[in-house]
């Protein structure tokens, strides 16, 4: 009954509650605590293709950018880690799936590596134009006001 509905939906917000809690701990504890060096020093270590070592190079780029805006804006970092964690995620992802492809015997996980590059991989350029966005608004408040007006 109707019982369930209210549970189940609590449910839902606590789940994605701690959904949220994560992608705030690896941006704000994790990565910004050391102005997204790690993660660089990581992303530089990985094996790549050109296309996905232009995704680490891109990913990096954005962590600095962001480390330098949080500094004139703290709350910042709060608005954007949902989708900082997905972009890091897309670009880790991108690494497993191409070791896994590129193992031997691994031609069975040639269609799934294939889908992935086609219909996953292409949200990491989502994510980063939101990254860019919402950075660009911390860096000029006044512009972000002058558009919504």
């Amino acid at each position: 009954g109707i019982e369930q509905i209210v549970r189940d939906a609590r449910v839902a917000m606590i789940y994605e509650g701690t959904n949220e809690i994560q992608a705030i701990d690896l941006l704000v504890r994790k990565v910004l605590a050391d102005g997204g060096e790690g993660l660089a020093a990581l992303l530089e270590a990985l094996p790549a293709t050109p296309a996905a070592r232009a995704r680490h190079t891109a990913l990096i780029d954005l962590t600095r950018q962001l480390a330098r805006a949080a500094q004139a804006d703290p709350e910042l970092p709060y608005w954007v880690a949902d989708d900082y964690l997905r972009a890091v995620a897309l670009v880790l992802l991108e690494w497993a799936w191409g070791r896994i492809e590129t193992a031997s015997r691994a031609e069975r996980w040639s269609t799934p590596a294939q889908a992935f590059a086609r219909w996953v991989l292409p949200e990491f350029d989502m994510r980063a134009g939101i990254l860019r966005e919402r950075i660009a608004q911390a860096r000029n408040p006044q512009a972000e006001s002058a558009a919504s007006a």
